[in-house]
């Protein structure tokens, strides 16, 4: 039968850490210790983190005869400190292939003019926000999805038009749709819609302008940070799979976006190599953030060595990545 592991206040409720429970759904087994144990332990389900045999889940995880739940509560900061013992990550190739896909269609659409190359941008941006959204929907509902859907094609296509000073402009359009929307629609008033919207609009503005500045400086340029990215998710990929307790999947990231960073700066005319181990980098900070980030929206915990739900998880550092990416190559000429 399932096993519920029991941590931090839930065990002293409950006065046992660990207990066995029915199969069902996560939801029923936490409807369930909820009606055994009262409204102390009740209230405490409503900030705590919930795993099933490591891996963050949601009230609608099937539970089997073999699986334990783990039963958190939110440590400082509001996160959740993660279960103890490290289990290996798995991966079901039909969960990625959307992300595969639409990392394709930029490496190629890098190679076609460079209206195709705005639009297929934004529209890798606004499915990655709708992949956030419908996740988030389903455990907080704190983004407001149509307000941040506006922030790539303003921000793309005000860069494309006006080159940086249209970036900037486009950045701040996201943050104010963002902002003045709960005014005309009462649900989304509150700080942390607010904020959750703000953040996430902003950042897809950043990603789409800075892919469109990225191809705006040339083919080869934009042509090397998606395989920079390509290359580091496979590396974190492949880290998390087979690395065991001593490798995590952000030193994968490291190691395959430098990799990628000095084949750039050898094969590339238009970068350096010192320019490109720089510059990948700071693509592998973006893509650990966009990681972090895309792990409290998706979990409502921070954590790098299980798969995230939503299709497009794999690319939530893709938007964090793609501006560090262009600042690293302005800064360093």
């Amino acid at each position: 039968m399932p096993k519920l592991r029991l941590f931090a206040r839930f065990r002293e409720i409950a006065g046992t850490d660990e207990l066995t429970v029915e199969e069902g759904t996560v939801g029923d087994i936490l409807d369930g210790a909820a009606d055994s144990y009262g409204p102390a332990f009740a209230n405490g389900l409503r900030t705590a983190g919930v795993w099933v045999n490591g891996t963050p889940a949601d009230r609608t995880t099937p539970v089997g005869p073999d699986d334990e739940i783990a039963i958190i509560p939110p440590v400082s900061g509001g996160t959740y400190a993660a279960p103890q013992t490290r289990q290996a990550l798995t991966v079901d190739p039909a969960e990625s292939i959307l992300s595969v896909i639409v990392l394709t269609a930029l490496l190629v659409s890098a190679w076609v003019p460079l209206e195709w190359f705005v639009v297929i941008s934004v529209g890798a941006a606004l499915a990655w926000l709708w992949d956030l959204a419908d996740v988030d929907a389903k455990r907080a509902g704190s983004i407001n999805l149509y307000a941040t859907l506006f922030a790539p094609p303003v921000a793309a296509a005000a860069t494309y038009a006006w080159g940086y000073d249209g970036y900037a402009g486009g950045m701040a359009a996201a943050v104010a749709i963002a902002v003045f929307w709960p005014i005309f629609e009462a649900r989304w008033r509150g700080i942390e819609p607010i904020a959750m919207t703000a953040s996430v609009s902003i950042i897809a503005a950043a990603g789409a302008g800075a892919l469109v500045m990225l191809r705006m400086m040339s083919t080869s340029i934009a042509l090397s940070f998606l395989l920079i990215v390509a290359f580091a998710i496979i590396a974190a990929l492949i880290t998390a799979v087979y690395g065991g307790q001593t490798l995590d999947p952000n030193v994968g990231t490291l190691v395959g976006a430098l990799l990628a960073g000095l084949v750039a700066g050898v094969v590339t005319d238009d970068i350096e190599l010192a320019t490109g181990l720089v510059a990948a980098v700071a693509v592998a900070a973006g893509l650990i953030a966009g990681r972090v980030l895309g792990s409290m929206v998706r979990t409502g915990s921070i954590v790098h060595t299980v798969r995230l739900p939503g299709q497009l998880s794999p690319l939530d550092g893709l938007w964090l990545a793609a501006p560090l990416f262009w600042l690293a190559l302005v800064a360093l000429g």
